[in-house]
């Protein structure tokens, strides 16, 4: 090869080395998955390394400061559970203690739709009044039982990392092109200027 296409080709041959190296370190954040040892040298790749570390962290920044405790607690005691139990009573009474009641002998006779309309009013007041108390109980019971940063902590632990990878490549696909295309830019870059400074150098003549 003629030397002086070997100094044309310098430029773009720091480029596509410029290129290659962010390419593998993109690469290096998810990959190998399992530690591989050369000589005396153990690698992983920094997402499967951290993984455990990662969600600690991730889990406790997440309950200090975006999925507080007290926030999920709040929003449990502003369910609304009328609709529901109200539902419920009118469903109780005329589908199950109304005919129950008429299928008995003489004191069915008694029991006529203006009664069940009667029994269905106090069902719905004693549900009602249970209401409250069962939604406060809900809330303390999950307060006691539910360790919501470990809870997030397991989750993120476990998570399949093939699909966090997939997830990652999808969201931030044009930021890694653009990282390897600076890394090619970088790389032309650093070879125009040791071009230039062989030149200056005299240690080429062009």
């Amino acid at each position: 090869m003629p030397p002086y296409l070997l100094l044309i080709l310098t430029p773009f041959i720091t480029a596509a080395i410029g290129w290659f190296t962010n390419w593998v370190a993109i690469k290096m954040l998810f990959h190998p998955r399992v530690p591989v040892r050369i000589f005396c040298w153990k690698w992983q790749g920094l997402i499967p390394r951290r993984q455990l570390q990662l969600a600690c962290e991730s889990a406790e920044i997440i309950e200090r400061d975006i999925l507080q405790q007290h926030m999920i607690l709040n929003e449990i005691k502003k369910i609304n559970l009328e609709p529901y139990l109200e539902k419920t009573a009118h469903t109780l009474v005329w589908e199950r203690i109304g005919p129950q009641l008429r299928a008995i002998p003489l004191l069915g006779s008694f029991v006529n739709d203006g009664v069940l309309a009667k029994f269905e009013v106090i069902a719905r007041a004693e549900i009602k009044n249970e209401a409250g108390p069962l939604i406060e109980k809900v809330a303390t019971q999950f307060e006691a039982s539910v360790d919501l940063k470990q809870m997030i902590e397991d989750n993120i632990a476990a998570f399949d990392l093939e699909r966090l990878e997939g997830i990652v490549n999808a969201v931030a696909k044009r930021e890694f092109r653009t990282i390897e295309g600076l890394g090619a830019v970088l790389g032309f870059v650093i070879g125009c200027l040791q071009l230039a400074l062989f030149w200056a150098t005299g240690a080429i003549a062009l």
